[in-house]
């Protein structure tokens, strides 16, 4: 090689090192100067056998591609106890929230979450491409979370259990009722009724989750007002009342053993098969499948009083943070999880996502996202959201509580009814 060749190839490879370091030092410049924005959420990332979290680094991953002057932070919180101390504190971050929606109306009344109507009409962020209409979610006129999801109770059952006692998923409670005499399979539960505390955010949640946050609620839609005072009748709370004791003791389709059962034991219970149907959570339906219950597990819609009820649905939304010093980064973040791209993104984990127009995204035309194409409809033919109490999780306790004396020790639905409005009622006023 000639030293003239030499001397040229020198001259490149340096012009090249000074581009690379030039294209270096910018992308070091643009990721000091990006915001970061603090997202809130009981995802973890590093949990490799929830495809949930799978789902949300890549809804992640293509946010920052879009925005790469925007970076998003974790604050992995699973129980919510760090965000609920954060929001009461008047914390500035995080600056993005991922609550469940009943949570909301507890951090709304801490006047630290922003109102996103004004948000949403600048944008042209329409009403009706939700499963259920986005105004449904406001808290007494106004939006403080934007749906990610939806959930609505479904009858989960195990086929072997239901057909050799030669039962049909029933759709209304006095079929359920009915079904109690088939089941002669011993250390077989029927229909699980589960009046304990475990496994939910608070109290008794699966009890009110599954059950009472549509059998109290009725056809009217009243569960709390907006002050948090009850709204739900005493006509209403009997029936229920009777509906569930009936199960235990008339029906005998409900073992004893199911009034010490949270969530967590159900879901044990339906993946063991000592558990022949319930009705529980469709966010925990493939779960139980992979964990042994496989092909023999189903569904079908939840009964009710009568086939065609209403039932109870809620979500997790996310909300901005009203002291964020980044509230407009955090909205650009905000306005993209609940587009449909990200939404498309989210259904490859398994959830039922908000969005209407999501549901022509590939992956929820092919096989795998059946149950959960079924599921959104359900949401949308029979589902209804409702105004919950800012101190929910204090309520379910009283509840369980109530149901669990009226169930073991036989008191009356009405002496139950007396004891959650004394003790609830007593309860709000201390929380004011």
């Amino acid at each position: 090689m000639s030293a003239t060749s030499r001397r040229t190839l020198i001259k490149a490879a340096v012009a090249l090192t000074v581009c690379a370091g030039v294209s270096a030092s910018f992308t070091e410049r643009a990721a000091a100067q990006a915001t970061e924005i603090v997202y809130s959420t009981f995802l973890d990332p590093n949990n490799a056998n929830d495809p949930r979290s799978a789902a949300q680094t890549k809804m992640i991953q293509a946010f920052e591609s879009k925005h790469p002057d925007i970076k998003i932070r974790l604050l992995v919180d699973p129980t919510g106890q760090t965000v609920t101390r954060a929001v009461k504190s008047r914390s500035e971050t995080p600056d993005v929230i991922r609550v469940v929606s009943f949570g909301l109306p507890e951090y709304a009344a801490t006047g630290n979450l922003l109102a996103l109507n004004d948000l949403v009409k600048k944008d042209g962020i329409p009403d009706d491409d939700w499963l259920l209409p986005l105004s449904t979610a406001q808290i007494d006129g106004k939006l403080y979370g934007l749906p990610q999801d939806f959930r609505i109770p479904i009858l989960v059952y195990r086929k072997g259990a239901l057909q050799e006692a030669g039962v049909t998923p029933p759709t209304t409670w006095e079929e359920v009722c009915a079904a109690g005499p088939k089941f002669k399979q011993p250390n077989i539960n029927g229909f699980a009724v589960p009046l304990g505390a475990t496994g939910g955010i608070g109290g008794a949640q699966s009890l009110a989750e599954f059950f009472l946050s549509t059998m109290l609620v009725g056809s009217d839609g009243r569960y709390f007002a907006p002050d948090g005072k009850i709204a739900f009748s005493k006509e209403n709370f009997i029936r229920a009342g009777t509906t569930i004791k009936d199960l235990f003791t008339k029906c005998k389709v409900t073992s004893l053993r199911s009034a010490q059962m949270g969530i967590n034991e159900v879901h044990d219970g339906l993946r063991s098969g000592t558990i022949a149907m319930t009705n529980f959570g469709l966010y925990r339906f493939k779960t139980v499948q992979t964990q042994g219950a496989g092909d023999d597990l189903a569904w079908a819609p939840a009964p009710s009083y009568t086939p065609s009820d209403k039932q109870t649905v809620y979500s997790y939304s996310i909300a901005l943070n009203k002291n964020s010093k980044k509230q407009d980064a955090a909205w650009t973040f905000m306005k993209f999880v609940i587009s449909p791209e990200a939404q498309a993104i989210a259904a490859e984990g398994g959830e039922v996502v908000s969005r209407k127009s999501t549901y022509t995204a590939p992956y929820l035309q092919s096989e795998a996202a059946a149950n959960q194409k079924r599921w959104a409809e359900l949401v949308s033919q029979r589902g209804q959201a409702v105004s919950y109490s800012p101190i929910l999780s204090t309520f379910h306790t009283i509840l369980g509580e109530a149901f669990q004396r009226m169930v073991l020790k036989d008191e009356t639905p009405e002496n139950a009814y007396a004891e959650v409005v004394k003790r609830y009622d007593e309860a709000l006023t201390k929380a004011q």
